[in-house]
């Protein structure tokens, strides 16, 4: 096995849960529990180890009540609020995403990692499905573990002390989430924008807190780098990204309503594809608060 993947082998036992890897590069659904039952520390440590393996793991048909979810988030830190989105009305800590069936654009329709822009950017994403459409609407992730460990070390040691800087509105053609959201799209209502604009420099290789590997820690809200003009900026910018989602380093999951993704913002992006027109799909989804990347 390569010592870049590190998965669930059949000398991992696990007691509580069963692991079923879904690609080779990452990505594992879980099976034998019910997230609507408190979990005991035993089942949580497993599912803990298997997400710390996979980067992101997928439960299927699930029924939870808000307090259920809730309940099951808050196991994994406390919640993290989007500062530019609203929760739901009854239940502010989920925010509800929303597509429906004459809206054009949708949500997360890019590469990225959540809350990038933050000085704490979100340690993990916990998304529900609630509606799904008939065919489409998956999820895309990418290993950014295996993005830094397959650049050369020439690249690494060039990389070893750069600084990103990470942009939450405006990033995409001076627009802001008022502006975007406003044509085409579900979610016009459910922006709210904070006081200030929010934007945070982070280092380029990531040293993840738990594992103590690095990671590329690069995504779609990353503006330019510290030190360097956008232009200067852009070619090297636009090499990382691509080089990021390259297939081998993926995996792709689709929903049925009832399904569950967690996921690990500080080793992975996520990319929402957009191929539903037409049809309408709901989530929910909880963020968990994160720490100052290293």
């Amino acid at each position: 096995m390569s010592e870049a993947r590190q998965t669930v082998t059949e000398d991992q036992v696990f007691e509580k849960i069963e692991v079923k890897p879904i690609a080779g590069a990452m990505g594992a659904e879980i099976g034998g529990v019910d997230l609507s039952q408190p979990l005991d520390d035993a089942t949580f440590a497993e599912i803990h180890r298997a997400w710390l393996d996979n980067n992101v793991v997928f439960f299927r048909d699930q029924d939870l009540t808000p307090q259920q979810y809730l309940r099951f988030a808050k196991l994994w830190g406390g919640i993290h609020l989007h500062p530019y989105m609203k929760g739901m009305e009854e239940f502010p800590e989920i925010f509800e995403i929303i597509k429906k069936e004459d809206a054009i654009q949708n949500f997360g329709n890019r590469w990225h990692t959540d809350q990038m822009f933050c000085p704490e950017p979100a340690k993990a994403t916990i998304l529900y499905a609630k509606e799904t459409p008939k065919a489409g609407g998956d999820t895309m992730f990418a290993n950014l573990y295996l993005a830094y460990e397959s650049l050369s070390d020439g690249m690494k040691e060039m990389l070893s002390t750069m600084r990103t800087y990470n942009m939450g509105d405006k990033r995409y053609g001076g627009r802001s989430r008022s502006e975007r959201y406003s044509d085409g799209s579900s979610m016009g209502d459910k922006v709210a924008p904070p006081n200030k604009d929010i934007n945070s420099d982070h280092p380029l290789v990531r040293t993840h807190p738990e594992t103590g590997r690095k990671a590329l820690y690069i995504g779609s809200h990353t503006a330019s780098f510290l030190g360097l003009s956008d232009e200067e900026s852009a070619p090297l910018l636009k090499y990382l990204m691509n080089h990021a989602r390259r297939p081998e380093f993926t995996c792709r999951f689709n929903w049925k309503p009832g399904s569950i993704a967690l996921w690990d913002n500080r080793c992975c992006q996520h990319y929402a594809i957009n191929d539903y027109h037409g049809q309408r799909r709901r989530m929910h989804r909880i963020t968990i608060q994160g720490d100052k990347p290293f």
